[in-house]
């Protein structure tokens, strides 16, 4: 880290705006010629357990490059067990990669850029890769060589990774796919879940929608609702939140609540269609964005102006009791950064902190749900300004796909 000592606080992101771009975090190369130490003469290993498990996720990627003495503590299941839950776990935001450039991991803690190495899926060239996350898990949909859907598990992190069972046939043929993971606090167990959008046949403005549970336990796929919605057809943004998937749709046939959320039940427990849930958005939005913030269901979009024809800002909802109440707006001095048409606008988050970034601009907008604060940070050169996809997602080490 150039010889600098990071914040004691690892809560509170830096304050300087000028986040630098470290070398790569997953590959473990060290060609400096420096005297080794035997440590295990110093330390016994259940000592140097507690002390690697107080360091901060990036650091621990490093430490385990010292020798593999430390490999081999910072990858057991013991140090997995005994790591500090929420030491240094401010959320990463990531840019995948754009026409063969690395992937890039912004850490809130250092203020630092990572190039990230993510493992090599067996996808199509021509395959748009899907993401998501929760708990420092994220799963990669795409289509094979083979033209199959293929969906993976991965630990950006500790890069280990698995492909799980295929997903039904029927997945192969559709017209938009939606992807969500949820992974247990209390069991290593996860469950992800794949919203699917066809065309039926002789169904006019129709749109049929199903709902894949993939569940870690059992191993296996289930398809838990099929419904065909007329003039309605899903979004590309899902999340799931204490059991129960919520994601967007939207409407071309009528002008008037013509977007909104539905929520599914994966216990089952509702046998409602999927419509009875449907609560409309609080206001026109340009652009929207579902997340899981703590079991919160939240909603980030662009004001929509349809007078201007032109968004005139962006704001964070919270649904409670079915209903969206919002809980901040976008100062206007960040604002100004962002195109009115809204095109271009992303946005991620998990646990406290939202990432809302603009990919023809510079500026990389980051709110802070506990402190009610907004902030901005400036992406090196080296950081392309465009990408093809992104996600935000928890650095853990205990997690196994």
């Amino acid at each position: 880290m150039d010889g600098e000592t990071p914040s004691a606080d690892q809560n509170v992101p830096r304050d300087d705006k000028q986040p630098r771009v470290s070398s790569a975090l997953c590959e473990y190369e060290c060609n400096a010629k420096i005297p080794l130490v035997s440590m295990d003469r110093v330390l016994p290993d259940d000592l140097l357990e507690q002390i690697l498990a107080c360091l901060p996720s990036a650091d621990l990627v490093r430490a385990g490059a010292v020798c593999t003495w430390w490999r081999g503590i910072i990858t057991s299941g013991s140090f997995r067990k005994i790591l500090l839950p929420g030491v240094s776990q401010r959320p990463w935001f990531v840019l995948d990669r754009l026409l063969g450039q690395r992937p890039c991991a912004y850490d809130p803690v250092y203020n630092v850029w990572y190039k990230l190495e993510l493992p090599r899926f067996n996808l199509s060239s021509t395959s748009i890769a899907t993401f998501a996350s929760s708990s420092g898990l994220i799963p990669v949909f795409g289509t094979g060589n083979d033209g199959s859907p293929r969906l993976y598990v991965c630990n950006p992190l500790t890069r280990r990774w698995r492909e799980i069972a295929r997903p039904p046939s029927s997945v192969k043929y559709v017209h938009r796919t939606t992807l969500a993971i949820s992974v247990s606090r209390t069991t290593p167990s996860y469950r992800v879940s794949l919203v699917t959008t066809n065309y039926p046949p002789g169904v006019p403005f129709g749109r049929e929608v199903s709902v894949h549970v993939y569940d870690s336990e059992t191993r296996m796929w289930a398809t838990r609702t099929t419904e065909v919605l007329r003039g309605w057809t899903s979004n590309s943004e899902s999340a799931i939140c204490a059991g129960v998937l919520y994601f967007l749709i939207y409407s071309s046939v009528s002008p008037e609540n013509s977007c909104g959320l539905v929520m599914y039940d994966l216990s089952g427990r509702c046998s409602d269609g999927l419509l009875a849930s449907f609560v409309p958005f609080p206001c026109p939005l340009a652009c929207q964005f579902l997340m899981n913030m703590k079991e919160r269901v939240v909603l980030v979009g662009g004001l929509w102006n349809d007078e201007q024809a032109s968004m005139k800002g962006i704001g964070i909802w919270v649904l409670s009791g079915g209903e969206w109440q919002e809980i901040a707006r976008l100062p206007h001095d960040l604002f100004l950064g962002f195109p009115v048409s809204g095109h271009g606008l992303k946005s991620w988050g998990v646990n406290d902190l939202i990432y809302i970034i603009n990919r023809p601009g510079s500026d990389m907008v980051i709110f802070d749900m506990s402190q009610k604060q907004w902030g901005s940070r400036n992406r090196p050169a080296e950081v392309p300004s465009r990408l093809s996809a992104g996600f935000c997602y928890e650095p853990r080490f205990e997690i196994v796909p």
